[in-house]
C-alpha cells in the first residue's frame, strides 16, 4: 500500500532532522566531515560479516575486471585519512551487509555515522557517545503521531529510555562474577565446562572462541543487564577485540557498545594502532571465514601501511543511524522509518 503524503513528508523530516543535529553536534565540536568510497577492494574482514560482493569492469586498452565489494563500515578509508594526518572526522556513509536476518530491526542497507579522534580513549568516547544521542533526542518540537499513537521514547525498548543516566557495565566483570574467570583465547575448555554447568549448548569442535563467550553471555548475563535502560556496555573480553586495543593488564578490550534497552546503536573502540597485530588478526578473521565458506577479501595493505602514523590513543565509533531515528519516532520497525522499507525491497 503507497504511503500517504503526509506519512512520506514525516519520514523525510525524521531524517533531516537526525542528520542536521549530528552534523551540528560534530560541527561545533572542531570535526570535519568526509566522503568515503562505498566501492572497495577490501570491504572487511569481520568473520560475523557477509560483503556484497560486486565485479568491476573497466573498458579500454588495460580492460579487466576486479573483484570489489561494498563497504560493510568506512572504516578502512577513514583510518586511512588519520594515517595522512586528519585528526577529527566524521562521515555519514551508506553501508551493505548481506545475509542479515530479516527483522525489524535490520536492514541490507542502512546509514552509518561513524568518527575518529586521534588522542583520546574509549571512556572519553563513551561520554561523547551519550552526550551525541541525547543531543539528537531531545529535539525541541512535536512530531505527529502517525506510528498508531506511538511517541518519541515511547518505542524501542519498552519507553523512557531515551532520557536519563548512561549506565556502564562491565563485560568482563559480570563474566567473571557469573562464571568465576575472565575468558581470554586459551580458556577453551573452561568455557566449555561452563556451558555444561549452566546448561548451555555444547560448542562445535571448531567453534570460535570468541563465538562461546558470546553465547554464555548472551543465554545467562543479557537477561540480567538489559532491562535496565539506558547502558553501555563496556570492556569486552580479549577474543572479542575486533579492531580495537587491549588494555595495559590484558585483562579487555576497551570496546563499548550503547544500548536502549534490547536496541544496540553502536560499536566503539580505543582503536588498535599496532600494525603488526593488525595484520595478525586480519589473518586469523581470514582463516575463520575461509572455515565458515565465506569469501575472503585481500587485506589492506594500505590500510596497516597508514596505520603507522595513527596516534595511539585514537577512538573510533560506528553508530547505526536507521536506529537512532527509530528511537527518534519512536518506532519499533525499521520499515516505519524509510521512504522505501526494507522488507519491501528485497
Amino acid at each position: 500500500m503507497p504511503l500517504s503524503r503526509s506519512d512520506l513528508e514525516f519520514r523525510a523530516q525524521l531524517w533531516n532532522t537526525a542528520t542536521s543535529r549530528i552534523r551540528e553536534f560534530f560541527c561545533a565540536r572542531g570535526y570535519v566531515e568526509v566522503v568515503t568510497p562505498v566501492v572497495v577492494k577490501s570491504p572487511g574482514m569481520e568473520p560475523n560479516l557477509s560483503p556484497l560482493a560486486v565485479d568491476v569492469h573497466t573498458e579500454g586498452l588495460q580492460a579487466h575486471s576486479t573483484r570489489m565489494g561494498l563497504i560493510t563500515s568506512p572504516e578502512y578509508s577513514m583510518k586511512k585519512l588519520l594515517g595522512g594526518g586528519m585528526q577529527k572526522i566524521f562521515t555519514l556513509a551508506p553501508v551493505f551487509r548481506d545475509r542479515e536476518a530479516p527483522g525489524n530491526r535490520w536492514s541490507i542497507e542502512f546509514t552509518m555515522l561513524e568518527w575518529y579522534h586521534q588522542g583520546k580513549d574509549y571512556r572519553e568516547l563513551m561520554t561523547e557517545t551519550g552526550e551525541l544521542i541525547d543531543f539528537v533526542l531531545n529535539v525541541d518540537r512535536e512530531l505527529s503521531p502517525i506510528y498508531g499513537g506511538v511517541r518519541r521514547g515511547r518505542g524501542v525498548g519498552g519507553g523512557g529510555e531515551s532520557e536519563g543516566v548512561w549506565l556502564r557495565i562491565s563485560y568482563v566483570d559480570e563474566f567473571e562474577k557469573t562464571f568465576g574467570f575472565v575468558p581470554h583465547d586459551d580458556d577453551r575448555e573452561r568455557l566449555i565446562d561452563a556451558c555444561k554447568e549452566f546448561n548451555v549448548a555444547h560448542p562445535a569442535v571448531d567453534e570460535p572462541v570468541h563465538e562461546i563467550i558470546d553465547r554464555l553471555f548472551q543465554v545467562i548475563i543479557w537477561p540480567t543487564i538489559v532491562t535496565r535502560g539506558r547502558f553501555m556496555l563496556c570492556e569486552y573480553p580479549v577474543p572479542c577485540a575486533s579492531l580495537s586495543k587491549v588494555s595495559a593488564d590484558g585483562r579487555y578490550a576497551e570496546r563499548f557498545e550503547a544500548f536502549v534497552g534490547e536496541l544496540e546503536l553502536c560499536n566503539g573502540f580505543t582503536e588498535l594502532t599496532d600494525a603488526a597485530e593488525q595484520r595478525r588478526r586480519f589473518i586469523l578473521e581470514g582463516e575463520e571465514r575461509r572455515l565458515a565458506k565465506k569469501e575472503v577479501f585481500p587485506i589492506d595493505d594500505e590500510l596497516l601501511d597508514r596505520l603507522k602514523s595513527v596516534t595511539s590513543p585514537t577512538y573510533g565509533n560506528a553508530l547505526g543511524v536507521d536506529r537512532l531515528v527509530m528511537l527518534l519516532a519512536g518506532a519499533n520497525d525499521i520499515d516505519s522509518i524509510h521512504l522505501f522499507p526494507p522488507s519491501t525491497r528485497y
